[in-house]
Formats: structure tokens, C-alpha cells, sequence
């Protein structure tokens, strides 16, 4: 594609995105209307409102995903690795789910917001003390029947491997006996990843000039319940790195 046409091509996908976003906003505030007094009810119903939002959004901005096995039931404990700006986007197009996301995500036009009014779970890195308080809201979601969708590595991986996970977190579902569903994303394009310096808008600017991304998402079989903190943290990351290994080939 000439280079005039792909920067328009972008510009019209900015301009696409902007709109989705605004037009997401009355759902949002519809979700929190119909959950007062309840933010586990919020994320049950903004996990369904987000999974219709994304799906349109995604389709619009030219993002093509194959998928391989069945997406988690409702209620899971999901683990994923994290490579691109557009991982949010596909997996919530998928299924519907929260998210356990960096506190940062809140001063993103748009999206911080949408984020705050569907129940996402934001995670201050650096406060470790906030732990604790983090693993008891996400326990408290799982309990009314929502689903929880974790990216363990904490940041952006490169594309070509999974990074180390944090074990933190998976105190939920190793205390509430709960199964974890793992989930590997893949993109044949490296420059999807987000590895670098490069600001937030001008990587997805970029990636939006193609005309096409293709995305590769692999759900694996639940790790049954019973394995402690630590143990389960290394047995998730080996069965992610298992699934990316799938999804690349």
C-alpha cells in the first residue's frame, strides 16, 4: 500500500477508535446504572457490555483473530501473556471479563474511563502493599460470577517469548480452590509488540496504517485446582509458553 494511503487508512482507524470510545461511554454508564450499590454486579454486567463494545471495535479497526480451543466459562480465573496495545481488545471480544489492569491505564482519554466505569481492577506498582487489597476485590468478582482475565508478566513481552509472571496474584484462585484458564496470544507481525519507548498513539497509529492485523489466540485446558501460590504460578507460566509456542506455528 503507497504511504498516503496507509496514513489515511490510520487516520480514519484513529478517528474510528475515537468514536467507538464515545459511543461506549453511555453503555458504560448504563452498566454502572443497573449495578448501583453493587461494583461485583458491575463487573459481571460490564464484562458482557465491553464483549459486544469490542467486538464491534474490533472488526472496525481492521483486527482479524483466529481462534484456537474454547474460551473460559463464566466465573474463571484467565491468565494471558501480554504483547500488544490490542490484546485488551481482542480478548474481550471473545468472552466476557474483567480485567486486572496498571493504575496508569486511568489517564488514557477514553479508555481510563470506560475502564473505571465497567469494574476494571487497577493495580498500583508502586505500592506492594495495595497487594492484598487487589486480591480481595478480584475474589469478590470471581464469587458473583465474573470472570477475571490476569496478564501475569506485568508489562509487554516482545513477541518472541513469555516474560517471568508475578506470583502475587495467584493467591485467588490457589485459596478459592478455583481452576485457571490459560490463554496465549500471538501476532505474525512483530511490530505489534510494544516493547519500547514508543509513546502509546503513534505505536497504535502505526499498527492501524496496515491493513490488516492478525492476531492468534490459543485457550488451553483449565490447571485444575489444588497447587499452591508459587507452584501454580510456574505450572501457568509453562502451560502459556506451551500455548505460544502453538499459536507461533
Amino acid at each position: 500500500m503507497p504511504p498516503f494511503l496507509a496514513t489515511a487508512l490510520g487516520a480514519v482507524r484513529i478517528l474510528l477508535a475515537v468514536a467507538f470510545a464515545i459511543l461506549g461511554i453511555p453503555l458504560a454508564l448504563l452498566v454502572v446504572l443497573l449495578s448501583l450499590g453493587s461494583t461485583h454486579r458491575r463487573a459481571r454486567l460490564g464484562g458482557y457490555g465491553v464483549f459486544l463494545w469490542s467486538k464491534l471495535t474490533r472488526r472496525a479497526l481492521g483486527i482479524h483473530v483466529q481462534v484456537q480451543g474454547t474460551p473460559p466459562p463464566p466465573g474463571s480465573f484467565v491468565i494471558a501473556n501480554h504483547v500488544s496495545h490490542f490484546d485488551i481488545l481482542v480478548l474481550t471480544s471473545l468472552y466476557p471479563t474483567s480485567l486486572v489492569a496498571k493504575k496508569e491505564i486511568l489517564s488514557w482519554p477514553l479508555i481510563g474511563q470506560l475502564a473505571w466505569l465497567i469494574g476494571t481492577v487497577f493495580v498500583d506498582r508502586q505500592n506492594r502493599d495495595a497487594t492484598a487489597s487487589v486480591a480481595e476485590h478480584m475474589r469478590g468478582y470471581l464469587a458473583a460470577g465474573a470472570t477475571i482475565t490476569l496478564f501475569p508478566e506485568g508489562t509487554c513481552g516482545d513477541g518472541q517469548k513469555i516474560l517471568p509472571f508475578k506470583r502475587s496474584l495467584f493467591s485467588v484462585p490457589a485459596d478459592l480452590q478455583r481452576p485457571t484458564y490459560p490463554v496465549a496470544l500471538c501476532y505474525p507481525d512483530p511490530a505489534a509488540a510494544w516493547c519500547d519507548d514508543t509513546p502509546f498513539a503513534l505505536h497504535m497509529f502505526r499498527l492501524l496504517c496496515q491493513p490488516q492485523q492478525r492476531a492468534v489466540v490459543v485457550f488451553g485446558a483449565p490447571i485444575a485446582p489444588g497447587l499452591p501460590r508459587k507452584e501454580l504460578a510456574f505450572a501457568a507460566q509453562a502451560k502459556v509458553e506451551e500455548l505460544f509456542a502453538q499459536a507461533r506455528h
